[in-house]
């Protein structure tokens, strides 16, 4: 039993590659987490690995965004899955996709596919931190990638 709880921490800290300690027990290496309290692991395969960040627009049962409380810790990213909330009070969209970009989440992006008329409809994009020309054009290819993947011909004009 003893190995098969250290084998499932180590695993998850591998998914997750910082955890809390209460997470992973004593998987990993102990990191402190500027601007948080408490104890945190991290898994040393990451730790002084080069870094190479993109953009990508994220499910929202993604492994980096699924825990709220770990997101809003590490990133200082609000957020919540909204299909449940009434439409009246929801804040990012029905399915909103939480958008990663290199190193930080920046936003989320309200978007749904009209089959109909083979077109991602982009409802809105609500970013978190002032987005610059590189960030909304990354943010344009991803959803342009979306689109092809769904099978639709064309995303609605973006105003960012």
């Amino acid at each position: 039993m003893e190995q098969a709880s250290r084998i499932r921490d180590e695993r998850r800290l591998r998914a997750l590659g910082i955890a809390r300690s209460s997470m992973v027990g004593e998987a990993g290496e102990p990191a402190e987490v500027e601007g948080t309290a408490g104890s945190w692991r991290v898994d040393p395969e990451y730790l002084g690995q080069p870094f190479a960040g993109r953009t990508a627009l994220l499910s929202p049962f993604d492994r980096l965004v699924h825990d709220r409380r770990r997101a809003l810790e590490l990133f200082d990213f609000e957020y919540r899955l909204e299909m449940y909330v009434p439409k009246a009070k929801r804040r990012w969209g029905y399915f909103a996709l939480p958008v990663l970009h290199e190193d930080r989440l920046v936003g989320k992006v309200d978007a749904t596919a009209d089959r109909r008329a083979s077109t991602l409809r982009v409802h809105a994009v609500h970013a978190d931190v002032r987005l610059t020309r590189g960030m909304v054009a990354a943010v344009r290819a991803e959803l342009e990638a979306l689109a092809g993947w769904l099978g639709l011909t064309a995303v609605d004009e973006i105003v960012l």
